[in-house]
């Protein structure tokens, strides 16, 4: 604990950009997405999505129309985790839910990043995984996770 409070005041005293960054807008955003996608609204939930995304991932709308129509809209969403990330400088969230549309249940990751304290939470990155197969598809851009053993 020492380590890091000396940490935190060389990165005070040297003038690093310190902020805060607030976990109830991306999560607000993410509950935008989940809300339209409760309700069968593909294309609202599509404006969720960050243009970068939308422009790099065309099939992205056939594939979340494909799970409503197979397995329903979402019915159920839960939060399990959250993580403060950068992309470049901009300030990121990656979120992890539990999802359950009709008997389908998945972990879905979601990217979600702001360009500025005015710009909105937009999503950059997606990831569903199936609980039942393990199936995973993912576009847009998510982190790669690295561990780090500590002695």
């Amino acid at each position: 604990m020492r380590k890091l409070f000396i940490i935190f005041i060389i990165a005070v005293l040297t003038g690093c950009n310190v902020q805060y960054v607030d976990v109830n807008l991306p999560v607000a955003s993410a509950e935008k997405f989940y809300g339209a996608l409760k309700v069968g609204d593909i294309a609202t939930a599509l404006v969720q999505f960050s243009p970068e995304f939308r422009r790099q991932v065309e099939n992205w709308p056939q594939l979340l129309g494909g799970l409503q129509e197979k397995y329903g809209y979402v019915t159920q969403i839960e939060i399990q985790s959250s993580s403060l990330v950068a992309k470049n400088r901009d300030p990121c969230y990656i979120l992890s839910y539990a999802v359950k549309r009709g008997e389908l249940k998945s972990n879905e990751v979601l990217l979600l990043c702001s360009s500025g304290d005015t710009s909105p939470w937009l999503i950059h990155g997606h990831k569903l995984t199936r609980l039942d197969t393990q199936q995973s598809v993912s576009a847009g851009t998510l982190p790669d996770e690295v561990s780090i053993q500590t002695p």
